[in-house]
């Protein structure tokens, strides 16, 4: 019976064989290199008017732009400013308001956020990266068997360069009645649990060491950045602060008590900060016998008395920012370079 069935398989195997032996194979894959030369011309492809399409990588504007076209002697490079040396994350109050600042721009903070709610199992409600907006669901604490709370954060480029503020927003609502709350609220229902939601953030961002990722969707989050110098061709130049009076005046004395600045007198009725500066120079580390002669001078320089220079800042309210001037005793203008030059100073270590 075997030898039966493998004679049928044979007489047709044969056959197939046969018909495929008489296909003559010529040329199986057509060779398609120049196929371009005979190409033709397509139109342009149309994306609609509503389509959201934006380049993810934009090259910022200069913001400093006016200064005269001259040579002159490079400056030796001011020291950094100590909010850049290190990483620093602190809940700051002011005006009854209250933040965590970090000096780490937006798109650092926005993955770095997003990943410690995930792993403390906080779930998300809501997300809205280009204004910063990120909501919570609805939370049960231990020590409240009232009611629920959910809280938004709202993240915004800082005043210091490069940094990030993250204001928190709580609201309550009665277990089981979360369905009927109503809309968020301007300043948190429970300021005690706030600042405590507040405090664990802040110690959470301390101790992440996953801080090095950045969110393209949010490398424009929160908007432009609040503090500019701004540099008119026919005017004198100023650093334009999008902050309250208030705040912008602390923000300005904190910032010349460094980088070689101190305050003579104050007057904030008449807008108007008297200073005196002292040029703060960087000398490199050099073994060689020139690095060390030059640093001898270096040395014999700064152990000389240097008489400060003395300066008069102005810190006026405008119409929706606050512009600060720097001039000379006289409340005249200085030297264009110069004033550049001294307001960096100030921009550098505002906080």
């Amino acid at each position: 019976m075997v030898s039966k069935i493998r004679l049928i398989v044979l007489v047709f195997l044969v056959p197939s064989i046969v018909a495929c032996s008489g296909i003559e194979i010529d040329n199986p894959i057509r060779n398609r290199a120049n196929d371009y030369l005979y190409s033709s011309a397509i139109p342009p492809m149309e994306a609609p008017v509503d389509a959201a399409i934006g380049e993810l990588y934009i090259v910022p504007d200069v913001p400093i732009t006016g200064l005269p076209l001259k040579s002159f002697s490079a400056p030796r490079p001011q020291p950094l400013s100590e909010n850049l040396l290190e990483e620093t994350i602190s809940i700051v109050s002011f005006s009854g308001k209250r933040w965590i600042a970090i000096n780490k721009p937006p798109a650092e903070v926005w993955p770095r956020l997003r990943n410690i709610l995930a792993r403390s199992a906080v779930p998300t409600a809501k997300m809205d990266p280009p204004k910063g907006l990120l909501e919570t669901g609805w939370l049960a604490f231990k020590d409240d068997a009232k009611y629920s709370h959910r809280f938004r954060f709202s993240i915004s480029p800082g005043v210091g360069i490069s940094s990030s503020e993250i204001r928190i927003t709580q609201m309550q609502s009665l277990l089981g009645k979360e369905n009927s709350a109503g809309e968020w609220p301007i300043d948190s229902v429970s300021p005690p649990r706030e600042e405590e939601f507040s405090e664990i953030i802040a110690n959470a961002l301390s101790s992440d060491d996953n801080g090095s990722s950045v969110s393209l969707l949010a490398q424009n989050i929160g908007g432009e950045s609040r503090v500019k110098i701004m540099v008119p061709e026919d005017s004198e130049p100023y650093i334009d602060l999008k902050l309250n009076y208030a705040r912008s005046w602390n923000s300005v004395m904190d910032s010349l008590s460094l980088g070689g600045f101190s305050i003579s007198s104050q007057h904030r009725s008449e807008n108007h900060l008297l200073v005196e500066f002292t040029e703060v120079f960087v000398v490199a580390e050099d073994g060689s016998l020139m690095g060390l002669i030059h640093g001898f001078m270096e040395q014999r320089k700064d152990d000389e008395v240097t008489e400060g220079l003395k300066y008069r800042v102005n810190v006026v309210e405008g119409k929706g920012s606050v512009k600060v001037h720097i001039r000379d005793m006289s409340d005249d203008p200085i030297q264009k370079l110069l004033s550049v030059k001294l307001l960096k100073i100030i921009r550098a270590n505002l906080s």
